[in-house]
């Protein structure tokens, strides 16, 4: 035992625990004197299984996780199609299965199995040997699971697989024509999901976010309640357990998309810039595992994981400071789930794993 938790990357380890604090301090806070006040505890035990699989993907040499990538996302791909088929239907969406009780989301999975084997597809052979053909297919790869997710519908979930397809350009050096190529396929696709996949309410949260004060107690509520919340934490906040946006239930959803709204007002603008400092930090340690990566595979997955962290902390944070769209997209660490908890800490033990497998040979 003593050798696994060696194995463990000191750096990395310190931030996603200091991480974690912060948000179960906002979970208390946020489920205080509602149905949900046991949330908090419910997420503990969802974090320590999370640091136990984190744990002892640390130990496990990545390599034989990138072997086994193509079953996984064949199995992946089953299970979109099943929950689809078989799933449970909640507020209008069909992405859940239930077990013993527990809901769980075969997509938060699915965006980490398909980074993994694009890694391992595309790093198993040099960058240069690549053809045309090979890429538009390795986009293929991602795209079809994003088709499932949307069909859910998710369109946030789906989304988060965008980071996905920075492999590509990643690999070509990033050259000019390649992040040309996918900016134009991200364009083409967004035009083709605004006239033929969006829901009508999907399409209602864009046009809210560009006149916000269209429906302020309809469509727009939450985004303005949240803004209203950040607003009144001004430099230091509120205090623990004071908010009164928070307190008096005006903040919705308060345990999940605008969880950072209650940890904004609380803390003020300075336990903002502490969080956010947090999450840099995450991403810089990373960014150094792509860097010290022994193999191109490696170092992809790498990059593809920072990538995706990066989009759930830009759309999250921004959605509830009203700078982007209402898209339904966790934050890290401070958004209540059990999928998406163990999706996050099953990317970090594997990337834990690749710092390891850097610094014993």
């Amino acid at each position: 035992m003593r050798e696994r938790f060696r194995a463990l990357d000191p750096h990395l380890l310190w931030v996603v625990l200091a991480l974690l604090a912060l948000g179960t301090l906002t979970l208390y806070s946020a489920g205080r004197n509602t149905a949900q006040s046991g949330i908090w505890l419910k997420q503990s035990l969802w974090n320590l299984m999370g640091l136990t699989l984190m744990l002892l993907l640390a130990t496990t040499d990545p390599r034989r996780l990138f072997r086994y990538s193509f079953p996984s996302y064949l199995l992946g791909l089953v299970a979109l199609v099943a929950v689809l088929l078989v799933g449970r239907k909640i507020g209008g969406a069909t992405r859940w299965f239930v077990v013993a009780g527990q809901t769980f989301q075969p997509s938060e999975l699915m965006k980490w199995v398909t980074l993994l084997y694009l890694s391992h597809r595309l790093g198993s052979r040099p960058p240069e040997t690549y053809g045309r053909l090979e890429l538009v297919g390795a986009v293929g790869l991602v795209v079809f699971p994003m088709l499932l997710i949307q069909r859910q519908p998710d369109l946030g979930m789906a989304l988060s697989f965008l980071p996905v397809l920075l492999i590509i350009p990643l690999m070509k050096g990033l050259r000019a024509r390649w992040v040309v190529a996918l900016l134009l396929l991200v364009g083409v696709g967004g035009f083709g999901a605004w006239k033929f996949a969006l829901k009508p309410y999907q399409k209602q949260r864009v046009l809210i976010f560009l006149d916000p004060s269209a429906d302020l107690q309809g469509k727009g509520y939450q985004v303005n309640q949240s803004r209203i919340a950040i607003g009144s934490g001004g430099l230091i906040g509120k205090g623990f357990t004071s908010g009164s946006q928070t307190q008096l239930n005006f903040l919705p959803v308060k345990t999940t998309d605008f969880a950072f709204s209650v940890w904004a007002e609380e803390r003020g603008f300075l336990g903002v810039l502490l969080a956010l400092g947090l999450f840099g930090l995450l991403l810089s340690r990373i960014l150094d595992a792509a860097r010290e990566a022994h193999t191109n595979a490696e170092a992809y997955f790498c990059a593809g994981a920072a990538g995706i962290f990066s989009l759930h902390l830009l759309v999250n944070v921004g959605m509830v400071a009203g700078a982007l769209p209402n898209k339904g997209m966790v934050l890290p660490f401070f958004s209540a789930g059990g999928s998406s908890t163990l999706s996050f800490f099953l990317a970090l033990g594997l990337i834990m794993g690749i710092l390891h497998r850097s610094r014993v040979k």
